[in-house]
């Protein structure tokens, strides 16, 4: 029924809850602020570039400028590369899963707001580079998820229609870059998206092979 797949990288692919948190809290206290909970603060931003994140909470501390929401988005990201990797850890049954599709024949692609040296460093850490026929990062288009650009960029280097398409994700973040898409979405069960009204849902990554 589908020839490609897409998945999202961050609470899809990988369990970074941890990752993301330490990361945000070392970045914020090196200007005085925080500690951030990721129940209370963090998880409205989920799936969203750090820059937005680094804006609102700024804005919020009454800290804003253009110039420190550039710098402690540049900072938080480079903090994710170096610490969060340390603390991410692959989702349950990723690796059967990609292994089952790729033998399958099926696409493989991932669209994340990941600027591309640091997915890299994710990719090298979980071994996921072989798996994939196309990775779109934040940084290979103007604007990231939920913007269009990313299944834009990924369909027309594959060749393949947005009818056979499935999106795999988890958040509001990766429901509205599947709308805006007009592609198909599952979304991986998670306490932050229980309101949200995908074509699918699953409990676990396994129960994807049955939509497929």
């Amino acid at each position: 029924m589908f020839r490609l797949v897409i998945f999202d990288l961050d609470g899809t692919l990988l369990d970074t809850k941890d990752a993301i948190t330490r990361s945000l809290n070392v970045t914020f206290s090196e200007i005085g602020l925080g500690p951030y909970d990721w129940d209370k603060d963090i998880v409205r931003f989920f799936g969203r570039p750090f820059k937005e994140w680094a804006e609102t909470l700024l804005r919020e501390e009454g800290r804003y400028s253009k110039e420190n929401v550039e710098k402690v988005s540049d900072r938080m990201w480079d903090n994710y590369a170096r610490i969060g990797v340390k603390h991410a850890k692959l989702m349950p049954g990723a690796m059967e899963v990609l292994n089952s599709l790729k033998k399958r024949g099926t696409k493989l692609a991932v669209a994340t707001n990941m600027r591309s040296r640091h997915a890299k460093i994710f990719f090298s850490r979980f071994g996921l580079d072989k798996y994939f026929d196309k990775v779109c990062t934040i940084s290979d288009v103007e604007k990231g998820k939920p913007h269009p650009d990313q299944v834009e960029y990924i369909l027309r280097d594959l060749g393949i229609e947005r009818k056979e398409t499935l999106m795999v994700g988890d958040s509001k973040s990766d429901l509205d870059f599947a709308r805006n898409s007009e592609v198909k979405l599952i979304l991986l069960d998670s306490p932050w998206n229980q309101s949200l009204r995908p074509d699918y849902r699953i409990k676990k990554l396994e129960e994807l092979m049955e939509i497929v």
